[in-house]
């Protein structure tokens, strides 16, 4: 027989007013992650574990890129000005062939030139990174986050902070500042580029959390007690007068 339990999953808006995004250029999509998510603090700021966390979000990120129409379309506006600019990587690809006769290059081309061009301009430590959500494409963005983890309901805000776990994850979800952030130089061969959801943190326009309990992570048999398991549902809205209108939509 079930009973009742006292521990329900708890709602808490931890930045924002609380509105919906709305408006025509709108994307939305779900982030996973499944593993350990220790709390940043002053004397641990959890710089290389942010950055495997990073890591993690990679390939979801450079999906959708890949497969989103209107994000692939974005890449192949930006490729030919990016084209005239760089001659030697159009050559490269396509030699003798001037990448402004776009009839005869195919979209993966022109997308493959649009993400190099993107990967130069966020470029860190001498590698490059793309972010989605930039000041220039974004106009709000909310992160809706199923936050699953040994406490349970509650205990996300401690002292009237965002608990510092919190913390670990935003970070890992924007470009890094420097080669520390960017995972040192035993991360030197990791995949360029590396896909990033954020620009910076402060282009969050709304987080809301909903918490619950986290009995075992996927294929584990233990339970550690930094465990989490995350389902982010990201929704950005881009400003009408900008190319990006036609990447969200």
């Amino acid at each position: 027989m079930l009973c009742p339990s006292q521990d329900v999953p708890t709602i808490h808006v931890l930045h924002g007013t609380d509105d919906p995004v709305e408006g025509e250029n709108i994307v939305q999509f779900r982030l996973l992650y499944s593993g350990r998510l220790p709390a940043a603090s002053a004397s641990n700021s959890r710089t290389k574990m942010k950055h495997q966390i990073r890591l993690e979000f990679h390939p979801q990120l450079k999906q959708l890129w890949l497969t989103n129409k209107h994000l692939r379309q974005a890449c192949r506006t930006s490729a030919a000005y990016w084209g005239q600019k760089h001659p030697e990587f159009r050559e490269e690809l396509r030699p003798g062939l001037p990448i402004d006769q776009a009839e005869n290059w195919t979209h993966e081309e022109l997308e493959m030139v649009g993400r190099r061009a993107l990967a130069e301009q966020w470029s860190r430590c001498g590698r490059g990174f793309i972010p989605l959500i930039t000041q220039e494409s974004c106009e709000s963005c909310s992160l809706d986050v199923l936050f699953l983890r040994p406490e349970g309901s509650g205990m996300v805000l401690r002292g009237g902070d965002i608990d510092n776990r919190l913390k670990t994850l935003f970070d890992a979800l924007r470009l890094p500042d420097n080669l520390d952030e960017a995972g040192g130089t035993e991360h030197a061969n990791d995949e360029s580029p590396t896909y990033c959801l954020l620009q910076d943190d402060n282009l969050i326009s709304e987080v809301r959390i909903v918490t619950d309990q986290l009995l075992l992570l996927p294929k584990e048999r233990e339970l550690h007690t930094s465990d989490v398991f995350l389902v982010i549902d990201v929704k950005v809205s881009a400003p009408s007068n900008t190319k990006w209108k036609f990447a969200f939509g």
